[in-house]
């Protein structure tokens, strides 16, 4: 079977998918083809709690591209009245094993957090529903949704061989490159989301004599009309490469990150020898806050190292502040070091340069001393102290970073030492 466990997320990690997906540090669209309540109940059947769905409720469907290589969102809103406000979400996430050949994997994101909201908390929670649409309306326009983005898109890409990154950044007009690569991961999940369905009912189907009607589970008749209204919208054979061709699109414009300035050896046993002795000060940043912070500078400077919001990070954060030049390349400003272990078990290490110059900039640094310093900053005492509210700065969020972190670095230092 293709479902497993439930991910359980904590309240903390939900706001966190609430934050990306008003930010736009994550892109929905609504998915015309899966937007089919028996879709829905069969998620809901094999890879959910199996909570009754009255059947004259109908489903839209969305989809997101995930920061997981091969991952997506999937998300039903299911309506008793389809110009109402929706009864009732189920969100998953859908996974491929070992690239292209892999395994498909379902897990349903366990939401049972949300049974001990008070009413104000539950009205939070539901307006995730809204923000949802609110994102794909930024992304792909307002849209009754009988529209369809994705085959203007195809048009615009056939009719122009050879010129597809030229004529979709033309087409997307003035949003940022990070924006066109966010909305292009996703079209590619569009796609591999119906290619995962299929694959999806093809192994119920030949499993239909251990998994028939009297065990509670579909029957075959259903699973093949299901196939066949899904296949018959778009060439399977096409799936895999249409995926391929809008990840590549999404790569095109926002790869790998710029790591710029390039801090040298010398930098670095400045750094180091100005560490151990005490005359550079380091804070490590504790609490929600300095990681929230964290996953929107990666954000910013290198999407493809930002962790999905369920996953459970641990790691470690640590800022100093330059307030004049120590090198030719360590320029005054902000620098925050971090080291964290990612989804698929790897260690992160990066440090961030946030530069004073209007209303703030960051970069994300190339050096090879990274790992030597933060080690050095483990082994050693080192003051602590948290941030305050780091959302919704408006747009000068990086200069905001900035301010921030100075004021904790302040606060903490005047107690030490």
């Amino acid at each position: 079977m293709c479902f497993n466990d439930p991910i359980y997320l904590d309240l903390g990690s939900f706001e966190e998918l609430m934050v990306d997906t008003d930010q736009h540090r994550i892109c929905w669209m609504y998915h015309d083809i899966l937007s089919h309540p028996q879709i829905a109940w069969m998620f809901d059947k094999y890879a959910g709690k199996g909570t009754p769905i009255r059947e004259a409720w109908t489903t839209m469907a969305w989809v997101a591209a995930a920061n997981q290589e091969d991952s997506f969102y999937l998300l039903f809103k299911w309506y008793e009245d389809f110009y109402g406000p929706p009864q009732r979400s189920d969100l998953y996430l859908i996974e491929r094993e070992e690239g292209a050949e892999g395994e498909i994997r379902v897990r349903f994101l366990n939401r049972d957090f949300q049974q001990k909201l008070d009413n104000r908390g539950q009205e939070w929670f539901n307006s995730f529903l809204i923000r949802v649409s609110e994102n794909a309306s930024f992304f792909f326009g307002e849209s009754d949704f009988e529209s369809n983005p994705v085959g203007r898109l195809m048009r615009l890409l056939e009719n122009n061989p050879g010129r597809e990154l030229e004529c979709l950044d033309w087409h997307l007009g003035r949003r940022s490159d990070r924006e066109k690569s966010l909305l292009c991961a996703t079209v590619s999940a569009y796609f591999r989301s119906v290619q995962a369905i299929r694959e999806i009912l093809f192994s119920l189907v030949a499993s239909d004599g251990r998994w028939g009607p009297e065990n509670g589970h579909m029957p075959a008749g259903e699973l093949l009309d299901l196939l066949r209204t899904v296949s018959a919208r778009i060439d399977g054979e096409r799936l895999p490469e249409l995926g391929d061709q809008f990840q590549e699109l999404a790569d095109g414009f926002y790869d790998d990150p710029v790591l710029a300035p390039y801090l040298n050896r010398g930098s670095g046993r400045v750094m180091t020898d100005m560490t151990e002795s005490g005359e550079l000060r380091w804070l490590r940043l504790e609490g929600r806050n300095a990681r929230l912070l964290l996953r929107d500078l990666y954000h910013r400077c290198s999407p493809r190292q930002m962790w999905d919001v369920f996953h459970r990070w641990q790691g470690e954060i640590y800022v100093t502040v330059l307030r004049r030049p120590l090198t030719r390349d360590l320029h005054r400003g902000v620098y925050l070091l971090s080291r964290f272990e990612d989804q698929t078990g790897l260690d992160v290490t990066g440090m961030f340069w946030l530069e004073n110059v209007s209303v703030g900039v960051a970069h994300l640094c190339q050096g090879e001393f990274f790992e030597e310093l933060l080690d050095l900053l483990l082994s050693q005492y080192t003051m602590q102290g948290t941030l305050s509210h780091t959302r919704f700065w408006g747009e000068d969020l990086v200069g905001g970073y900035s301010h921030l972190l100075k004021e904790a670095f302040d606060l903490y230092s005047r107690g030490y030492g």
